[in-house]
This record gives structure tokens, sequence and C-alpha cells, in this order.
């Protein structure tokens, strides 16, 4: 954001609501960050019962490694909306230390 001293300062009703819009970004991210993560989680154990030494192995050519892929490609969507909420926290945490 590039300041211009000539124009008008902002008033404290705008900086209350771009703090608020800013904790309505978090909560909406933190709650897309929980389910990427639950999704994460169970493709992972949908894997388990395909690995050696589980009553599922001998499927592993045709159903397991499906599920392996799975796996694999929700991990990018955990990383990819964990990631946002992160950003989202700083943007916060940034938007918290503006004097009003």
């Amino acid at each position: 954001m590039i300041y211009d001293l000539d124009s008008p300062q902002d008033s404290k009703e705008d900086i209350a609501a771009a703090k608020e819009d800013a904790r309505k970004l978090l909560r909406q991210r933190t709650k897309w960050a929980i389910y990427a993560t639950v999704a994460f989680f169970l493709s992972c154990v949908s894997v388990v019962p395909f690995l050696y030494g589980y009553p599922l192995h001998t499927y592993w050519e045709s159903f397991g490694k499906f599920f392996l892929l799975l796996s694999m490609g929700m991990l990018l969507v955990f990383v990819f909306f964990t990631g946002t909420a992160f950003n989202a926290w700083f943007f916060v945490r940034e938007v918290e230390k503006i004097e009003e």
C-alpha cells in the first residue's frame, strides 16, 4: 500500500470494519483448513488396511494404489489450505496492530 499524505486518514469505523473482515477471513480459512486436515487424515487411514500384514493386502494392486494416490493428492490440498490459514492469521495480527 502506498501512503499518500494528502489523503484523509481512515476513520475508526473503517479500521474496525477492516479488523472484523480480517477476523471473518481467518474463521473461514481456519474452517477450510480443518476440513482439509480431516480429509487428509481419513485418506491416510484408508491406505492402512491395504499395507503388508493387513487383511486387504491382496487387493493392493487393484484398490490400494488408488487410495495411496488419493492420499498424495490430499496432501497438496492439506498444505494449500493450511498455508492460507496461516497467511490469514498473520494478516489478522498485522491488522490488529493498526492504531485506531
